[in-house]
């Protein structure tokens, strides 16, 4: 009788740490995707995902794209912040929408940097109908990717880029969309 207690308790131990085993790997596994996929600033980010209806996995992917979530990041060509707004795109913004009170420097402040991109993710959007195609424009510039659309080379359907003749904006969009397909596994976002 005793035999069979231990076996029977031996047998319940076994399942209880192969039970134990696995909500520990499903929690693991969801801390790596935690820390491989950032969620800072959420609540700038959420608010203009709301205000701009720009999806949080695009935002997200744009800024862990450009900055890796480094506020004070400048390019080489002079972008600046989480989202690499360059002072041409800030200027244009201005013009197009209308100035909202911040400065230039203004950039590296994740509330008016996120504000800006965000606008410019939907405006690229908006005029392209394709997420890639907004990536694109956001790297490469809307015109560039205007005349690419027109191109029979590039797109077969005027809408849709087959090819992007620019390698940093091709491995630009690939990247970005990599990290779009992480944020939606890792946190369930559109």
């Amino acid at each position: 009788m005793g035999k069979v207690i231990k076996t029977a308790l031996c047998g319940i131990l076994i399942i209880g740490f192969l039970v134990f085993a696995g909500v520990m790997m499903n929690h693991s596994t969801k801390l790596i995707e935690h820390w491989a996929y950032p969620t800072e600033y959420s609540e700038i980010v959420e608010e203009k995902s709301t205000e701009y209806g720009v999806p949080l996995s695009v935002i997200y992917a744009v800024i862990r794209t450009e900055s890796n979530f480094e506020p004070d990041a400048e390019s080489w060509v002079g972008a600046r912040g989480l989202m690499q707004i360059t002072k041409d795109a800030y200027e244009w913004i201005d013009y197009y929408r209308g100035p909202i009170g911040a400065e230039w420097n203004d950039m590296y402040d994740p509330k008016y940097n996120i504000d800006y991109g965000v606008w410019l993710l939907n405006y690229h959007y908006n005029k392209f109908g394709e997420w890639e195609t907004a990536f694109a424009a956001y790297n490469a510039g809307p015109n560039a990717v205007a005349k690419w659309l027109d191109n029979p080379e590039y797109s077969s359907d005027g809408r849709t880029l087959n090819t992007i003749p620019y390698e940093e904006t091709s491995k630009y969009v690939e990247k970005v969309s990599a990290y779009r397909k992480g944020y939606q596994n890792a946190y369930g976002f559109d």
